[in-house]
């Protein structure tokens, strides 16, 4: 199997300095998303293709992961495993197991639709991650509006993804139950046709009040699906407005 591999990273893991693995096949076609190639790829085998994004990061087997993990241990603090959608990957347990062993602590980046593998994960022992990062893409109301897929080779969920982000959402706030302390955090993409002022109220009820809600800006020029290259990003001041909005609901709101 290939995976995109970025061998050091100061900005994936919060305070730590990390290597990330983005792994192969998605569940959600999002029509602004700007890696094409790894999502559209197969789960078991990944993409074809030489490199991930620029070209600074490559695609390599997940062998060369593995040795990567081994070999860096000391320099090393942690591990993001991103996709894609990384819970759909059968390599997932073995990785974090491979960087748990090395010492290193577990990121996982999801966008929250396999609910049944959150909680699973959260549960376990021996893969339940030190920190989850979940995409919330709009407001769970207009999730019909996303495109959805079963990749080859998974099991197609149960839940309806308005239902599976719900049941997610609401799986991360009985931290309590949870096999380890966990940090989680919130991020939401501000694409003009999906997150508007009535989305960022709509997602905020669904959030603790203590919430770490991060914003990124849409960037265009890259996005799945080309005609989304043509949308404007919204301006400086449309962002700082939808996010003063997001910090009346959920305080700590910001761009990163």
């Amino acid at each position: 199997m290939n995976v995109g591999l970025q061998k050091t990273t100061l900005v994936n893991y919060p305070r730590k300095v990390a290597a990330a693995v983005f792994l192969p096949g998605c569940n959600l076609r999002c029509p602004y998303c700007y890696n094409g190639e790894l999502v559209c790829a197969s789960v078991s085998e990944g993409p074809a293709g030489k490199s991930l994004g620029s070209g600074t990061n490559d695609y390599v087997p997940i062998e060369a992961v593995y040795e990567h993990i081994e070999k860096r241990k000391s320099v090393l603090h942690g591990l993001v495993i991103s996709g894609g959608e990384a819970l759909l990957s059968p390599v997932l347990p073995e990785l974090i197991l491979r960087a748990r062993k090395a010492g290193l602590a577990v990121k996982i980046d999801t966008n929250g639709l396999l609910s049944d593998k959150v909680y699973s994960l959260l549960h376990d022992d021996a893969l339940c991650p030190d920190m989850i990062a979940v995409d919330i893409k709009t407001a769970p109301a207009r999730y019909h509006e996303l495109k959805f897929c079963c990749p080859a080779g998974t099991e197609p969920s149960a839940e309806q993804p308005e239902a599976a982000l719900k049941r997610t959402l609401m799986i991360l706030q009985e931290k309590h139950t949870f096999c380890r302390p966990v940090e989680i955090e919130y991020r939401t993409v501000l694409v003009p046709p999906l997150v508007a002022a009535e989305d960022i109220r709509a997602i905020s009820t669904l959030l603790p009040s203590d919430a770490a809600w991060f914003f990124a800006p849409f960037l265009p020029g890259n996005c799945l699906n080309p005609a989304w290259n043509t949308i404007r990003p919204y301006t400086q001041a449309e962002t700082e407005e939808l996010i003063r909005l997001a910090g009346t609901k959920i305080p700590n709101s910001r761009l990163r």
